[in-house]
């Protein structure tokens, strides 16, 4: 598997279970008092209840789009993501194209979303202490993910401050980070084609995954 793609699985299963458990616990996100790790360990806590209640949950494509473009991504920092992916050229593009390519991006991780949640399994996720960095308003959430079928992997979620919010802006699985693979391919990309290239194949591609995923509505609606 190549680094991106795994790194795009593993922040669909993250989506998944941040995203069930926000639907029933979305009032303990918004709270202040939480620190990052505690809102990530309470998501967690709450996922094996709403997974016993509801298996079926990771079949379900429109109770999962819902969670996630309603609830869940509005706990990413999907702006900073994408100045990050960006890197130089957000400084160079113009607020359209910014626009634009932030909803063709945003896009991108919800159909990564919708396709990876399909093979989640229930795995334990221990969240390590916080490490004095010496920065109030960012900090890295160090986790472990023992699979029932496989190693246990390394997870970081890198995150900011935002008023009394604490955000996602990059997730590493194994050292692979989503902001770096994409930033390299993109950049590239942007070098030789232009950026309104890059948006132009992002919008391609996210419409024929939207196509793909009303055909398997229509299937499994017969």
């Amino acid at each position: 598997m190549q680094a991106g793609n795994y790194s795009l699985k593993w922040l669909g299963h993250w989506l998944f279970t941040t995203g069930a458990m926000l639907f029933v616990a979305g009032s303990a996100v918004a709270n202040p008092a939480l620190g990052p790790v505690e809102v990530l360990q309470s998501m967690t806590d709450t996922l094996v209840e709403i997974a016993e209640q509801d298996p079926g949950v990771v079949n379900d494509i429109p109770r999962l789009r819902e969670i996630a473009d309603d609830v869940v991504l509005t706990h990413v920092d999907l702006e900073g993501l994408s100045r990050w992916v960006l890197g130089k050229y957000w400084r160079t593009a113009t607020a359209q194209q910014r626009a634009a390519f932030i909803a063709e991006f945003r896009e991108m991780l919800l159909g990564n979303y919708l396709r990876s949640v399909s093979a989640y399994e229930d795995n334990a996720v221990r969240f390590m202490p916080l490490r004095n960095s010496g920065h109030k308003d960012r900090v890295v959430v160090n986790a472990e993910v023992d699979q029932t079928n496989g190693p246990t992997v390394h997870v970081a979620f890198r995150m900011r401050r935002a008023g009394d919010q604490w955000l996602i802006y990059d997730v590493a699985v194994e050292g692979i980070s989503l902001v770096a693979t994409h930033r390299s391919s993109y950049s590239q990309e942007i070098r030789n084609r232009g950026m309104d290239s890059l948006i132009a194949r992002l919008r391609v591609q996210n419409t024929r995954n939207s196509q793909e995923e009303a055909k398997l509505l229509s299937v499994e609606s017969e």
